[in-house]
């Protein structure tokens, strides 16, 4: 008896222990059971187990265990109980029947042990397993991925490298890296790449590879390597995404910016050549031109301002228009003026007085809150001028010109518009080359076409857009915007 109330005792203090009647109803539970369900003693005694059922376990587990203990058999297994407080708790339980001398079951033993803290930690690594692998397959899905051993001998590849590669799994499996090698990067390069992770470092750049036919591609690559106990790694995971067509696009964009930086060296040496060839002879010529208006003779100075001196002014015209059409190309430092746009529309138009008087043309200048702007004062007289002297040179011969400016203030930006009804422009026949080089629309004698070519260029040194609406002889009306904001 002394040994079994021992056996008792230390089975009361280890375990969490509780009997019950064939029926289930509990006539017995230790301090333990009390402790771990929250419940007293004397709101247990009486009950069935179902007052701490958590209500986990399918109908079908917990017939499984009656049906076992009925039958005079032990049940063992873990069972998720309720605490009176509603937390949850796990059980590692060993139900034992107490048999009668006909060998049935007259109450029952449960021998519990709390394993709470063990099924956590479980759940924990199935959660913390279930996450590695959504991680592992988001990886797949979207990454180039190959696992080397520490001498970069390839025991792991996904589909996409294989796609990428257009070698089979068979084939990769057993190589290094080498087969993919594409021979474009220095052997400094690799090298400094396998010091790297052989150190236990990350290493991060971007590979030319090629493929088994012979095809070249671009790929982002990540190679972390995997230490062991020592910090010495035992297999290297290589990450890589495919970025052969940005390659690509940063080739055609250097070959581009080359290509036009060799056009802007030629349009420079151009201009530098016409300076130095053709200014002079024109300047001599307007000097002999000079010389000949000091002469006595009639004739001679008629025959000089009639066909020799206008084609000089033109020539030196276009010339000069050229000219600044490049380095407007060509400054990258232009300095912004703060300008009160109403001033400068004021100022081009008293330098369009004659012809306006000329051709009794109706100037409607509807600015009189014209906002301050931010841009070089050169251009925005060369702009409005050019504008206005298109406006009145193509002027319709059915009608009085009219030619209306308006100015509009927007938020990081101002709206100028230059309407006439002049000749107007066929856009369907010149809209993609309106604003380029030596472009003329109508038959004029004065139609010289660097014009718009300049303004545009101007308008678009500092950020801004121009464009215009057109129908042929009812008129044409230009906008530009210009970002207003302080550079």
């Amino acid at each position: 008896m002394k040994e079994l109330d021992d056996y008792k005792y230390a089975l009361d203090e280890s375990a969490i222990v509780a009997i019950t009647d064939p029926k289930g109803i509990i006539i017995h539970a230790n301090d333990n059971f009390c402790a771990i369900s929250k419940y007293s003693r004397e709101e247990l005694i009486g009950m069935d187990h179902r007052i701490i059922n958590s209500g986990f376990h399918p109908k079908e587990f917990i017939r499984e265990l009656w049906v076992t203990i009925a039958n005079g058999k032990i049940w063992k297994g873990e069972l998720k109980n309720r605490a009176k407080d509603g937390t949850v708790y796990w059980v590692d339980t060993t139900i034992v029947p107490f048999l009668n001398s006909d060998g049935k079951p007259y109450q029952y033993v449960a021998i519990r042990s709390d394993i709470t803290q063990r099924k956590q930690s479980e759940e924990n690594l199935l959660k913390s397993l279930k996450e590695v692998s959504d991680y592992k397959f988001a990886l797949d899905e979207s990454s180039i991925v190959a696992i080397t051993n520490q001498k970069g001998i390839i025991n792991f590849v996904n589909e996409n490298f294989c796609k990428i590669s257009k070698y089979s799994r068979e084939e990769l499996l057993g190589e290094d890296h080498r087969i993919i090698n594409s021979g474009f990067h220095s052997k400094e390069f690799i090298r400094d790449l396998w010091v790297t992770i052989a150190s236990g470092k990350i290493w991060k750049g971007e590979l030319k590879n090629k493929a088994k036919d012979g095809s070249y591609y671009w790929v982002d690559t990540t190679i972390v390597p995997f230490l062991n106990e020592q910090g010495k790694p035992f297999q290297y995971v290589a990450i890589r995404a495919d970025i052969t067509m940005r390659k690509k696009a940063e080739e055609d964009l250097l070959k581009y910016s080359s290509a036009l930086e060799f056009k802007n060296t030629q349009l420079v040496d151009f201009c530098n050549i016409v300076s130095h060839n053709l200014r002079a002879p024109l300047l001599n010529i307007s000097m002999l031109i000079d010389y000949v208006d000091q002469s006595s003779d009639e004739n001679e100075r008629q025959m000089v301002h009639a066909k020799i001196k206008p084609v000089v002014n033109h020539l030196m015209d276009v010339f000069n228009e050229l000219v600044e059409s490049i380095q407007v190309q060509q400054d990258s430092g232009i300095e912004v003026d703060k300008i009160h746009l109403k001033d400068c529309l004021d100022k081009v138009l008293v330098g369009f007085e004659t012809q306006i008087k000329e051709y009794d043309a109706d100037i409607q200048l509807e600015a009189t809150e014209a906002p301050i702007i931010y841009f070089p004062h050169k251009y925005l007289e060369s702009i409005v001028a050019n504008l206005v002297s298109n406006a009145l040179k193509y002027k319709s011969p059915e009608r009085k010109p009219t030619i209306k400016i308006e100015t509009k203030k927007q938020c990081d930006s101002v709206l100028l518009s230059v309407s006439d009804n002049g000749l107007g422009i066929d856009l369907d026949m010149h809209r993609n080359n309106l604003f380029k080089i030596r472009k003329t629309f109508h038959r004029h004698p004065d139609a010289k076409g660097f014009g718009l070519f300049m303004i545009k260029t101007q308008i678009e040194a500092m950020g801004g857009k121009i464009w215009v609406e057109s129908k042929p002889y009812t008129g044409s009306t230009f906008f530009v915007e210009f970002n207003n904001q302080k550079l």
